[in-house]
């Protein structure tokens, strides 16, 4: 088991690529820290899991990631509950599908609190705890259209790219500590955020991908499981492209 014993975290774990990630690293013998936007998604995430691992040890949390103090309640909670942290994945985040002409501020202004922002608060809450722990690792979920871009939706793309640059900053700044920080980019991924993107555009993604298809939560799993275990002690810094080759 890779990540055996390893407290992880892993927010956005309700639904999606969060869920498959979080079932995933279950079954390499992680002790599971569920998040999810509220304390009823995360306690029905709780029970799904549990369905498939009933002797996992996992605690569900509901947070607002745009709430610094409640980040801080949750990562003090986890602290107490196991004593130490290894392991953070930022993969909560939200999109709209609002064309720029028609976006507002305050529509930007939320895909990036949430995406970026959020990101930025759960580091400065767990940090301190790898610091003291002599390090560990925490992953963010980016995207292809990071680099990609994309027509409609300009505030998630840029979010995505932020994402990649406080990924690598923290790398570097944190690497002292034994902290790496990594980032996962999934392509065009079968989940509910996907859904409500026109079909029309989602073929069109397919076809220009290599493999001719969309992705699934289960094929990106890996590559969290991947980052989180010790087998990537010297990889740091890193985005890790899952896109059935749409970006290269």
């Amino acid at each position: 088991m890779r990540v055996k014993d390893k407290v992880i975290i892993v927010t956005g774990a309700s639904r999606g690529i969060g869920y498959a990630v979080a079932d995933k690293l279950l079954s390499e013998g992680a002790k599971l820290v569920a998040c999810a936007s509220n304390q009823k998604n995360a306690d029905k995430a709780v029970v799904a899991l549990k369905g498939s691992h009933p002797n996992a040890m996992i605690l569900g949390l509901g947070v607002n990631n745009n709430e610094s103090k409640e980040i801080d309640k949750a990562v003090k909670k986890v602290h107490e509950t196991f004593g130490k942290i290894d392991v953070l994945i930022n993969n909560a985040g939200i999109t709209t599908d609002v064309s720029f002409f028609d976006m507002t501020e305050e529509e930007f202004v939320n895909v990036m609190n949430v995406n970026v922002t959020g990101i930025f608060r759960w580091c400065k809450a767990v940090v301190p705890i790898m610091k003291d722990n002599d390090g560990g690792s925490i992953i963010n979920t980016s995207s292809m259209v990071a680099t990609f871009g994309q027509r409609s939706g300009c505030s998630y793309a840029a979010s995505k790219a932020a994402v990649n640059g406080l990924t690598k900053s923290l790398a570097k700044e944190l690497g002292q500590y034994g902290i790496r920080v990594n980032a996962v980019a999934p392509g065009v991924t079968k989940t509910d955020m996907v859904a409500s993107i026109p079909d029309k555009f989602i073929d069109s993604l397919a076809a220009m991908t290599p493999l001719g298809r969309v992705g699934t939560p289960k094929e990106l799993a890996g590559a969290y499981v991947y980052l989180a275990s010790d087998e990537s002690t010297f990889t740091n810094g890193t985005i890790i492209g899952v896109d059935g080759g749409l970006v290269m």
